[in-house]
């Protein structure tokens, strides 16, 4: 990292061991409220208030949240430069796994690990637990767990200096060294001291805290991932997102250069407006999908449900592969309650009607994929 093209930034270089690391400036910074800024703001704020209207009419929020959740796992994850898809999470633990992706074992596991995470942080802000250091450390030790990185000393904090866009992973050719190892403890509790405070609207309080986090970058691994992830609770905690419906990472991913491009335009010329714009824009597109998403799945059970009139055990099978699109017996007996022979039945009559059909050739242990639900949940 050249320290000279950071001298007109507004943070300052701490050097550690000779390395030269970027010390983000203090939150908050001086922000303008120009009319790009207020133009993408007004359509984010409405894009998640229609958002926030999803669950209304849905008697299982799991039927929505499970989807959503699943497609931010596998967005976060292909940012991180995986094959995952949607489906290699949810085959995740079924012992058949035909048609898989090109992901490895240790690509789903942190897909998978991501899944953990959002529910877990969304628990317990959900039980009033305000956003901390621990909890922080506590998710990102969640994200590392038994996949890539988890010899990097999940949940804690690093103690070694990192690079980020160093293509022979040396500090010379680094575009960016983020701060000093021994200044992030610090760092870190004054940023999560301001998540908690606030001195802007929360949508653009979670853009500028979105900068600091990544800037800041407090462990070795895991940091794009938790920094997305915390976006989430933030929006849930300030009560603009009710669950984990809005999965930004697909944005982040479709405009990775621009993400990472406009993240160092802060550090070195302080383009806060450029950076808030990105942000608000990917807030809002993301939104106005996965409205799109929820009610084009609410339509999709309505209509599954309208053949069924009479048939609850059928019903409760839909409902059931609403939230697990590939369907074995055993796992719909134990999820509905219904007996096997229901669940058989119910299943025999969804293969009928076309709404899942079998992917397996086992004989014994049969498993179905519900193909236009895929679909939905699987588009970009």
């Amino acid at each position: 990292m050249d320290a000279d093209e950071f001298a007109d930034g507004p943070g300052t270089i701490v050097e550690y061991d000779g390395l030269a690391c970027y010390r983000p400036a203090s939150l908050p910074p001086e922000i303008e409220y120009t009319d790009a800024i207020l133009c993408v703001y007004g359509d984010a704020q409405y894009a998640l208030g229609r958002l926030a209207t999803l669950h209304r009419n849905v008697d299982n929020e799991n039927l929505l949240i499970a989807p959503f959740v699943v497609r931010e796992a596998a967005m976060s994850s292909q940012i991180e430069g995986t094959n995952v898809t949607v489906s290699d999470i949810i085959l995740h633990d079924i012992d058949t796994s035909p048609r898989r992706s090109g992901g490895d074992s240790q690509d789903v596991t942190e897909a998978y690990n991501y899944v953990d995470a959002i529910q877990q942080g969304f628990d317990r802000i959900a039980a009033g637990e305000q956003l901390s250091v621990d909890l922080v450390c506590d998710l990102q030790e969640t994200l590392l767990a038994d996949g890539r990185g988890s010899e990097d000393r999940p949940g804690q904090l690093r103690e070694v200096p990192v690079y980020i866009g160093a293509p022979d992973g040396s500090a010379e050719s680094a575009r960016f060294v983020p701060a000093n190892p021994d200044t992030v403890d610090l760092l870190l509790e004054q940023l999560v001291s301001y998540m908690n405070a606030g001195s802007y609207p929360p949508l653009i309080d979670v853009a500028i805290t979105h900068y600091q986090f990544e800037t800041i970058h407090p462990f070795r691994d895991g940091n794009g991932r938790l920094g997305r992830l915390l976006m989430m609770l933030q929006l849930y905690d300030a009560g603009l997102l009710p669950e984990p419906y809005l999965y930004l990472s697909a944005y982040f991913n479709r405009h990775r250069q621009q993400y990472l491009d406009y993240l160092l335009a802060v550090s070195r010329d302080g383009a806060w407006e450029q950076w808030i714009t990105f942000v608000l824009n990917a807030i809002a597109e993301q939104a106005i999908d996965a409205y799109e998403c929820g009610v084009e799945l609410q339509t999709l059970r309505r209509e599954y449900h309208s053949r069924f009139p009479n048939r609850p055990a059928v019903r409760d099978v839909i409902d059931y592969v609403f939230e697990e699109p590939y369907l074995t017996a055993t796992r719909a007996i134990e999820a509905t309650g219904r007996s096997r022979q229901a669940v058989y039945d119910a299943i025999e009559a969804l293969e009928a009607a076309g709404i899942v059909d079998e992917i397996s050739d086992s004989e014994r242990y049969r498993v179905y994929e519900a193909p236009e639900i895929l679909r939905v949940v699987e588009s970009p």
